[in-house]
């Protein structure tokens, strides 16, 4: 069964959020896991892309945008990647393959739209039979 994990934040700006999301990327990756990372929208899915490329001097994640590579880290618009391992959500509305994955991570910021959608989702997942996991950041 899906693991889903909810990491809320305490405070931050959606550009913590996205670095929250990074830290998670790394220690997947580090792991020796694939990821999906799912995002509202082309913008997001540019930001993110610039982000993993300078996120950590100290660290290298290799990773292309959906369509454009075969790297182990995928960033797209919709939850359709090569593999079903991991998915990381940033967008505003719930994975709809969310039993393909083996884990899937949905990060809330602390602003009460992020809020209002991270509760829309939850309850999506539990509807489905799912508990999933809070962790307060």
């Amino acid at each position: 069964m899906t693991q889903i994990s909810f990491y809320s934040l305490s405070k931050g700006d959606e550009d913590t959020r996205l670095q929250f999301a990074c830290r998670l990327v790394e220690k997947a990756f580090s792991l020796g896991h694939k990821i999906f990372i799912q995002v509202e929208d082309e913008q997001q899915q540019r930001l993110v892309d610039d982000l993993l490329w300078q996120f950590k001097a100290s660290s290298f994640i290799p990773h292309a945008v959906t369509g454009e590579g075969t790297e182990a880290i995928e960033i797209g618009l919709a939850s359709s990647p090569s593999h079903q391992d991991v998915l990381i959500n940033l967008s505003a509305k719930q994975c709809e393959q969310h039993q393909q994955f083996k884990r899937i991570n949905e990060i809330v910021g602390p602003d009460e739209d992020s809020l209002a959608t991270g509760r829309q989702i939850y309850r999506f997942y539990q509807t489905q039979g799912f508990k999933p996991d809070n962790h307060k950041v």
